[in-house]
């Protein structure tokens, strides 16, 4: 028997349609009540992309939902924008299909079904200039992480001719390290003429320098070698471009801010000079409107990544929890029956939230409240969960900042054991009232 006042799903969005993305073709999907054919193919060529979209607006659709796969959406997302439709683009796991047959047909279908009715929610994407910085900052990750490769590969063909550089001093990277490498490269073997290349700054002394550069110099192992520094250099060189790349794209934002203060601190980077830094931290700054690198533990190269990734206006996020749960730092509540489930929450691949994390595990010896609070969760949780919940924190800090247009202001560690303070003070008041005490401060 059906009741008369059961309430069915409202539509939400009646102008909408759907697209199931591939890698050949893409489905096509409007309101079966518009026309004979509701689902069509298209190939991802680009004018096939433009004809869908010229059917999408002679049915009359302003909303168009479509799953994020792979890359193959962007070309498809980037002309839809273009052409003025609101574009949503959904999880895959929330569109996934009920129990039953599935085809590339249903799939579309099922995704106008769900877009209609208002179920599925957009994931967040900046501005398109915001996203060719994103793209650049990318790329520049990119290649240094592909430059640590070639310089462990470095160290590699070391170790195997017992070249033991890498114990006398910190990095064989840096003057002392580069210098000794190119040297070899251009057919040196003198351990004793290595040794005088030796940078003043260095702790060991020269015999102990020369020690290390006594090894077997075979030639498969010097041919690596040779090809390796080739390649670190080659990489170097692309890092600068890509430097130069995202700075020209800086200065293309709009300003938010004119009047930029020094930085607090210093900013380093192996491979920008301090003018480079001071340059970008300015043009950091005016883009975002406020200095993220006053922030304790974040660098230049944390606020440019989260500059790309996020851009100045986190509208999209009505609350700082909103936000923390897009990037995968807020706590899980997979909870059923009053008790939270066992098992790992959803795992949430976000450079941004990666950035924070490597920031707040560097917290630990820092003097200031965010290096207070984070030994503190040190000494009751794991090591993983301090640094997560101190990168929770710092993105609360970057919500408020970017929301309110407000500067950072450090509260020190006298303020961090104030608070400490307090708080064990509240909780002794209430396991004497548990035991029916009183406490009385002493004279």
């Amino acid at each position: 028997m059906t009741r008369k006042n059961q309430k069915r799903f409202e539509v939400i969005h009646p102008d909408c349609g759907a697209v199931d993305v591939g890698g050949r073709e893409h489905l096509a999907a409007v309101d079966p009540t518009k026309c004979d054919e509701p689902v069509k193919r298209f190939s991802t060529f680009t004018d096939d992309l433009h004809a869908m979209a010229d059917w999408f607006e002679s049915m009359g659709v302003k909303v168009v939902a479509m799953e994020a796969t792979g890359v193959y959406w962007i070309p498809l997302f980037e002309i839809l924008d273009r052409r003025g439709f609101e574009v949503y683009l959904v999880n895959s796991r929330a569109t996934r299909q009920i129990t039953g047959r599935k085809s590339d047909v249903l799939d579309c279908q099922w995704i106008l079904q769900l877009m209609t009715h208002g179920l599925l929610r957009g994931a967040f994407r900046p501005s398109d200039d915001v996203c060719s910085l994103r793209s650049l900052v990318r790329q520049r990750g990119n290649k240094v992480r592909d430059q640590a490769k070639a310089l462990n590969r470095m160290q590699k063909a070391l170790v195997q001719m017992n070249i033991q550089l890498a114990q006398v001093i910190s990095n064989i990277a840096g003057v002392t390290g580069m210098s000794i490498l190119r040297a070899i490269v251009n057919g040196e073997r003198d351990p004793e003429v290595l040794a005088m290349l030796r940078d003043k700054r260095v702790k060991a002394d020269q015999a102990t320098v020369a020690r290390s550069l006594r090894g077997n110099w075979r030639a498969e192992h010097l041919h690596a070698l040779s090809q390796e520094l080739a390649a670190y250099d080659f990489l170097e060189k692309q890092i600068g471009e890509c430097d130069q790349a995202i700075a020209f794209t800086l200065e293309r934002l709009p300003v938010l801010q004119n009047e930029v203060v020094c930085p607090a601190k210093t900013l380093r980077n192996p491979h920008r000079s301090n003018e480079q830094q001071l340059i970008l931290h300015r043009a950091l700054n005016k883009v975002m409107g406020v200095d993220l690198t006053a922030i304790p533990t974040i660098g230049i190269d944390t606020a440019l990544v989260l500059a790309s990734e996020l851009g100045p206006d986190l509208s999209k996020f009505p609350t700082s929890q909103h936000f923390c749960s897009w990037l995968g730092l807020a706590p899980p509540t997979r909870i059923s029956g009053g008790k939270t489930l066992p098992g790992k929450s959803v795992t949430v691949i976000n450079r941004a939230a990666q950035a924070l994390k490597q920031a707040a595990s560097i917290a630990r010896n820092d003097k200031s409240f965010i290096g207070a609070s984070h030994r503190a969760r040190l000494t009751r949780m794991d090591t993983c969960c301090a640094i997560k919940a101190t990168a929770h924190q710092l993105a609360r800090l970057i919500y408020a900042m970017l929301t309110k247009g407000q500067p950072y202001v450090e509260k020190g560690i006298a303020e961090f054991e104030e608070r400490s303070r307090g708080r064990q003070m509240r909780a002794l008041e209430r396991k004497a009232r548990k035991m029916g005490l009183q406490l009385v401060k002493a004279a």
